[in-house]
């Protein structure tokens, strides 16, 4: 039982980190985390030394402890591996595609556009946030590339609270939202290359992206 609620707790506070219910740079303890989950503050400490491991919690000896901020080299060097993965398995993906895979891929996108505008409720921006990585999962295990899956999906977590954040932004939501179904009419048109060229566009806006929410967003940042 206990090592149940300790993974619940840090599961628990993982995704609050991971959907921005708690923002990088707050302040957080063992005190806080068990009060705020109606738990003893052993599961609490348990959970800041594996959110630390994950490099979601900076721990300052004898100051405090608080939630990362977004590492700029890290987030980038998270897309840089995703990117990679995701414009590998093409071929593969158009080799193997079946009739089940586009409705599912469907099922994400109209999962997606219904939580959308509520990104301001973390159950939803979850919901939101995982949809779109299996919207981008069915790819890898298509191409049978389940490594790469879940090397992204257990990776990702300063790129992805940068995605987050971009998307927030009504345009940008919208430009993912609209991305996707046009992917997904690639796929129906076995039209690789045009796939190949929207998800490189598609991935290639974080490059600006970025830069944008760091310049209006400084705070969130550990430059």
């Amino acid at each position: 039982m206990a090592n149940s609620l300790n993974d619940q707790t840090y599961n628990r506070l993982r995704r609050d980190i991971m959907t921005l219910a708690l923002m990088p740079g707050e302040p957080v303890s063992a005190a806080k985390i068990a009060e705020r989950y109606n738990v003893s503050r052993t599961p609490a400490r348990e959970a800041i030394v594996r959110l630390e491991a994950d490099a979601l919690v900076d721990i300052y000896p004898q100051i405090g402890t608080e939630i990362s901020k977004i590492d700029v080299n890290r987030a980038k060097q998270e897309w840089f591996v995703r990117r990679t993965l995701e414009m590998g398995v093409i071929d593969g993906m158009f080799e193997n595609v079946s009739d089940a895979d586009i409705p599912k891929m469907r099922e994400y996108c109209h999962k997606m556009e219904l939580v959308s505008d509520r990104l301001n409720d973390p159950d939803m921006t979850f919901e939101y946030l995982r949809c779109d990585n299996e919207f981008h999962a069915i790819a890898y295990y298509m191409a049978g590339q389940e490594l790469a899956a879940r090397i992204v999906s257990t990776s990702m977590t300063h790129y992805n609270r940068v995605r987050l954040l971009v998307d927030m932004e009504n345009a940008n939501k919208d430009r993912t939202l609209a991305t996707h179904v046009q992917l997904i009419r690639c796929i129906e048109s076995k039209d690789k290359e045009a796939y190949r060229k929207l998800l490189w566009q598609h991935m290639g806006y974080f490059e600006k992206d970025i830069e944008v929410l760091r310049e209006k967003r400084p705070e969130l940042f550990n430059e």
